[in-house]
């Protein structure tokens, strides 16, 4: 089975109709992939979703029931994804999905967005390597060691590299990747993943985002109240889990 777990912006409205700042509702999903499928049979999965502004204590209470509800425990693995982001926000979740799964599923690993870890690698060589096919080449042999031989390798690979005659900008995105990777490197055993036949990508949070949220509180000139982003989101969760007969059959009962 898998998890996963993220956050999207939603505009708000302030007072007097004012624009407000922007809040940042999370979106969970718990899904299992029919591997025995066809692609477009893979495309139909049964997922279940949680959404709304609310504190990662309670996205996670309610993820937590939602992996009761399905059988969570019935699953010889549970597999977190989810991308690098900020490194507090990427501890949050981690804790937070230790903490849902922890009890509850037999066993479960984290691994990192195999396309996020990509782009940070582009970003660098944008920075590091002028010419354009030389540096398509390079980040192409880099994701190649990322995805074959895992984190370890490419960041004694990046922190070998010779910068002295680096610009600024370089220098100190290549700081910032080193220690991207070095957070990160417990979920970048990607040989691992790969041969095990583990998804490796958090498309299916990322696409959560879009098609829970975005799709109905994100059109032009829309603009939400806290308490109405909340109930939309959850409600939106109800309806692209296939839940909404059985939420208002159970409601008006």
């Amino acid at each position: 089975a898998y998890i996963g777990l993220d956050a999207t912006g939603v505009r708000q409205q302030g007072p007097h109709a004012e624009r407000a700042e922007g809040r940042m509702p999370w979106v969970g999903v718990i899904f299992n992939p029919n591997l025995q499928a066809t692609k477009r049979q893979q495309r139909m999965w049964d997922s279940r979703y949680v959404s709304g502004l609310m504190s990662l204590e309670e996205i996670g209470a309610q993820l937590r029931r939602e992996c009761a509800a399905v059988g969570v425990d019935k699953a010889d693995r549970v597999v977190a994804l989810s991308d690098g982001g900020c490194l507090i926000k990427r501890r949050g979740i981690e804790n937070c999905l230790t903490d849902v799964l922890g009890g509850l599923a037999n066993e479960f690993v984290f691994i990192l967005d195999f396309w996020h870890a990509a782009d940070h690698v582009q970003e660098f060589a944008k920075l590091f390597i002028v010419n354009e096919g030389a540096r398509q080449q390079q980040v192409k042999a880099w994701c190649h060691m990322l995805k074959h031989k895992g984190g370890h390798a490419l960041l004694e690979t990046i922190e070998g590299l010779e910068l002295s005659r680096a610009s600024p900008q370089a220098q100190e995105n290549h700081r910032e990747l080193c220690g991207y990777l070095q957070n990160n490197l417990h979920r970048t055993d990607y040989p691992r993943y790969v041969k095990n036949g583990w998804q490796i990508g958090s498309g299916k949070v990322e696409s959560a985002c879009k098609s829970v949220v975005a799709c109905r509180l994100k059109g032009p000139g829309m603009r939400w109240h806290a308490y109405g982003t909340t109930a939309l989101c959850q409600l939106r969760a109800l309806y692209k889990s296939n839940l909404w007969p059985h939420y208002w059959k159970t409601t008006s009962t």
